[in-house]
């Protein structure tokens, strides 16, 4: 067998064992993708050797693992189902945990510095956009907690499945963005393996390790296994989006705007709307999307009607304001209709109704967002989701009339949703590029009008939403506006929206309205039932969801709890306590 000088052991090295040392790194590296077809001239000629060598390399990777040989003795770079990989992050949280907790239970002091000279280095790759040798530090961080563990047979018996992790980290890692909530992590880690604070770092490996496995399987296409929410209060859902809102920049008129309108959402069940979007926003205000201390200002105003400019602070900001001006030119002239532009996302427009609502007038909310559902028998995306909100007070002992919903037949924020909690979509309501309707929320590229056959219904009701938010403030339309999810967090969206505030007062009056009203609402819960089925007036299932979600806390999707919690660790706010549902 041919062989030539190895400079590492001072003795020749066979150049089977230099094939196969060099397709096994590329096949780490992620040059070989996986299930690839490997041929024996190619590899050849690429390590510029006959096909013998590369022929007893390949017999070796197989013993290996790292390729598979068909009876035809054709090979194949090793692959993995999406089972495989739940398997493999299951079987690597079990070792690396267990890997940690020995070395903590000893003295963490010397692997802490280890680490901290990685993640140094880790941190110049990252700022200088070195994807390769990121990926390489992130490797040998995780060799190091192995290495330290002081378990021979443990640090072993990861050696058999380290390619396999490598190699999916590899072709992981390559995405910078991920890697920037990677490093975020695993500097966190080495706080606290310095501090010998196992529980912490313990928690944070298994979390990491877990978030990584997701990755992974987004990666590779497949649905990741669906991770129920968890229960927070929501005193304490408030004082943490506080806090993160002031640390992010926002001033405390937009941070109680935003807590304001993200509780509504998340206490009456529109979860869509609720906390889950706060990681959202707090990016939004950290990167420059959102104004953190918008001066509001009214551009133009008369007797029942004004126009609004948000200075491109957050949606709630903006909306709240324009709610209140809306309520006081009601009470001078009966109605006070207000058009915003210059604003952004501003959650559930249920939440401005109610508000005009609690000051003893029927309000109404509109607003446009970005193109993303097609018209009816469309296959391209034309409309935003264009909510309509409309709310009225139903007396003193009573909660408002609540009428919310989204002229889509689901709102987007429901797509987001099904996929952070491993679950498909309703039928009927989403469709892929082609227009085809689709209940994968993977696959979803566009959402389906309200109507369902009759979906030129929902198309309508989203024009008159869009022609009042956008061409009353002069305000870009859906299909004009930037996207909401997208990697440009730093351009303005300056979305438009409507608010009306009607004061009964000026009609036939308030008492006579709120027990109209009243009327109508228990004629309808009165009313005759099908088989099985429950009839209930707007407002009803979310007024009862808020008193069970006040008692018992609010759900929260593990997706929002890891980056909530990614926030707290960066801005030393105290993190959440759960509580599984």
């Amino acid at each position: 067998m041919t062989s030539e000088p190895d400079t590492r052991r001072g003795m020749p090295q066979k150049l089977s064992d230099r094939a196969r040392e060099q397709i096994r790194a590329r096949i780490i590296a992620g040059d070989l993708p996986l299930g690839s077809v490997l041929r024996e001239t190619e590899l050849a000629d690429a390590l510029g050797m006959s096909k013998i060598p590369v022929r007893e390399a390949l017999v070796q990777l197989e013993r290996e693992g790292m390729i598979s040989m068909s009876p035809n003795r054709s090979a194949r770079v090793f692959d993995m189902s999406p089972d495989d990989i739940r398997s493999l992050g299951e079987m690597r949280e079990l070792l690396e945990a267990e890997a940690l907790r020995l070395v903590l239970d000893r003295d963490g002091r010397t692997l802490a510095a280890d680490l901290t000279a990685i993640v140094e280095r880790m941190r110049t790759a990252l700022k200088s956009g070195d994807a390769r040798v990121y990926k390489e530090l992130d490797n040998a961080f995780h060799h190091a907690i192995f290495a330290h563990c002081g378990n021979a047979y443990l640090e072993k018996t990861f050696q058999m499945l380290a390619f396999r992790v490598q190699a999916l980290r590899n072709r992981l890692s390559l995405d910078m963005k991920l890697n920037d909530r990677s490093f975020a992590e695993h500097e966190a880690l080495v706080r606290h393996v310095a501090t010998q604070d196992a529980e912490a770092a313990l928690k944070l490996l298994r979390d990491h390790i877990r978030d990584t496995t997701q990755n992974y399987l987004a990666q590779a296409g497949a649905r990741p296994a669906a991770r129920p929410p968890s229960r927070v209060r929501i005193e304490q859902m408030e004082r943490f989006a506080l806090a993160a809102l002031a640390a992010a920049g926002a001033d405390a008129d937009t941070a109680a705007a935003v807590v304001k309108a993200l509780s509504h959402a998340s206490v009456h069940g529109v979860d869509t709307h609720g906390y889950r979007l706060l990681p959202h926003y707090l990016e939004g205000l950290r990167r420059g999307r959102l104004n953190p201390r918008p001066e509001i200002r009214l551009l133009r105003e008369s007797s029942g009607a004004a126009l609004l400019d948000g200075d491109d602070g957050h949606g709630a900001r903006a909306t709240y304001a324009a709610a209140a001006h809306a309520i006081r030119l009601a009470q001078a002239g009966g109605a006070g209709a207000v058009a915003i532009r210059g604003s952004s996302h501003f959650g559930a427009a249920g939440a401005y109704a109610v508000e005009i609502a609690r000051a003893g007038m029927v309000g109404f909310c509109f607003c446009n967002s970005d193109a993303f559902v097609r018209l009816h028998g469309g296959a391209q995306p034309f409309h935003g989701t264009n909510p309509i909100a409309m709310a009225g007070p139903a007396g003193a002992d009573e909660e408002p009339w609540l009428f919310d919903m989204a002229t889509s037949a689901i709102p987007f924020n429901k797509v987001q949703l099904s996929r952070a909690l491993g679950i498909v979509l309703p039928l009927d309501t989403a469709s892929n590029a082609s227009g085809v309707n689709v209940t994968d929320p993977d696959e979803a590229r566009m959402l389906a009008p309200l109507g369902g056959g009759f979906g030129y219904k929902g198309a309508g009701l989203a024009g008159i939403s869009e022609i009042l938010s956008a061409a009353l403030p002069g305000a870009p339309l859906s299909h004009e506006l930037p996207p909401m999810i997208s990697d440009d967090m730093e351009t303005p969206r300056r979305l438009g929206a409507f608010v009306l505030a009607l004061d009964p007062a000026a009609f036939a009056g308030l008492d006579i309205f709120t027990e109209t009203l009243r009327r109508y609402r228990d004629t309808i819960r009165a009313s005759a039932t099908a088989p099985g089925a429950t009839v209930m007036a707007a407002g009803d299932r979310e007024w009862e969801e808020a008193r069970r979600r006040r008692a018992s806390g609010i759900l929260l999707d593990m997706t929002a709890v890891e980056a909530l919690a990614r926030f707290g660790e960066e801005t030393g706010i105290p993190p959440l306590e759960l509580a599984e549902t």
